[in-house]
């Protein structure tokens, strides 16, 4: 009998095995946690980021398919997140093919270097008050100095001519690109939707800090209505709940001026998450962005 199983069965094995192989070699099994990541120094602006990439389930060199790709702003918090979301997601099909990446400060290892280092990329342009203010101050243990806003469109021009550069020299890309990122993130993401719509299609703008210098942004989308009449774009915009008066209503207010605009090719979509902070809202949204940009 076990001359019998050694004949018949174990050919069938191996033959199962081989076979097994080569699909996953082709890429047409998944492999659920495919994730890479790189030190980069920019020469634009003297920093070093630390760059996290969740590749697709089915994502292999030796195919031809290319991907569309996520820039996602605060990495260090995000990026396991998106990668733990977009794996269930991934399970039964309800997101697209999307490459993420995140950016993040080069191993962060306290809040302090962290908030100071968003703070001068992710503000479109200089509020020395808010550089001064107390309140930011202590809660982050930071020095007077220590905050210095206004470096937005510099690090807009270091993600444009280095970092996707980068990545699409690394990896399978498309030129279909989003960028998505949570409070001064989603600050600089709205930011990006009115000046750099020809380098993103979509954008995961997420409890955004709109009251950043004046309520700035919105003279910006006033600017842009102005001089056009349409977005090639998909947005998500959000917020929770419990954020504030200082958040709630400036979301709201920036969701209806693009929707009454009636910008041609602006696909909208705008939520508010009952019941959430500032903070417990953050993997909700994240959750919500890649459905909303990327499901099928």
């Amino acid at each position: 009998m076990l001359k019998i199983f050694f004949t018949i069965f174990l050919p069938i094995i191996f033959i199962i095995t081989i076979s097994f192989e080569a699909t996953a070699q082709r890429g047409l099994v998944p492999v659920i946690n495919q994730q890479e990541q790189h030190l980069f120094h920019s020469t634009t602006n003297g920093k070093s980021y630390h760059l996290t990439v969740s590749l697709p389930p089915h994502y292999s060199p030796a195919d031809s398919l290319k991907y569309p790709v996520l820039y996602l702003l605060d990495g260090s918090f995000s990026f396991p997140i998106a990668h733990a979301a977009r794996t269930l997601l991934d399970m039964f099909g309800e997101i697209e093919g999307v490459i993420i990446v995140g950016i993040g400060d080069e191993w962060e290892q306290s809040y302090s270097p962290w908030m100071s280092s968003r703070w001068t990329d992710y503000t479109p342009s200089a509020d020395p008050a808010s550089d001064s203010n107390p309140a930011f101050l202590k809660t982050f243990d930071l020095e007077e100095g220590a905050l210095l806003s206004g470096g937005g469109p510099v690090f807009l021009d270091m993600i444009q001519n280095e970092i996707i550069p980068f990545i699409d020299g690394q990896y399978k890309t498309t030129q279909d690109r989003g960028i998505a990122g949570h409070s001064f993130g989603g600050l600089f993401a709205g930011y990006c939707l009115l000046k750099a719509s020809n380098t993103f299609s979509r954008f995961g703008i997420n409890s955004p800090s709109f009251w950043w210098n004046k309520d700035e942004i919105f003279a910006l989308e006033q600017l842009y209505s102005q001089q056009y009449q349409d977005f090639n774009a998909k947005v998500f915009i959000s917020v929770g709940s419990k954020e504030g008066t200082s958040m709630v209503p400036k979301m709201n207010a920036f969701s209806d001026s693009l929707h009454f605009r009636n910008y041609q090719g602006l696909r909208l979509t705008s939520h508010i998450f009952e019941d959430e902070t500032h903070n417990s809202v953050v993997a909700a949204s994240i959750s919500r962005t890649l459905r909303v940009l990327y499901g099928k």
